[in-house]
């Protein structure tokens, strides 16, 4: 799938939030993910294997990683859909004082997720205290902003 055809559609970051009912097959975008699982719970399959996911965990799948899943039931989800570059030039800035240019960024954003899915357990109270900027997130890509 190409950036054009991916949810981007040539923004440089995008929200959505979703309910899940029935299995998602593998798919891969290339563009970053960041999912937020809001509520219940689902089986996620990637190069990872099989993992549960729930309530409070946060899926960070790099460019181009296969990722399909399985609800218990339902599952919902915010997921922020991130260019490469704009991760990159914001990894840049943030480091401003240990990178030079954008191939140490690539190289130190290599350095740091060196696995490309990788599942983050926050639990259900501090990711809570996500959902006010993941819906605002979500207003303004919905509104085109």
């Amino acid at each position: 799938m190409t950036l054009a055809e991916s949810p981007l559609d040539y923004h440089p970051l995008l929200a959505r939030t979703r309910t899940v009912h029935r299995p998602v097959g593998p798919v891969a975008y290339d563009c970053v993910k960041v999912i937020v699982a809001r509520d219940a719970s689902a089986i996620l399959f990637s190069e990872f294997g099989q993992k549960p996911v729930k309530a409070g965990d946060v899926i960070l799948l790099a460019p181009n990683t296969l990722c399909g899943s399985e609800p218990e039931g339902h599952i919902t989800v915010t997921t922020v859909y991130l260019d490469p570059d704009y991760v990159l030039d914001q990894v840049r800035w943030q480091y401003v004082g240990l990178i030079q240019d954008r191939l140490d960024a690539q190289d130190f954003a290599d350095t740091i997720y060196t696995e490309p899915a990788q599942i983050l357990r926050l639990g259900e109270d501090r990711a809570g205290m996500l959902m006010p900027w993941l819906d605002e997130l979500v207003n303004l890509s919905v509104d085109g902003r």
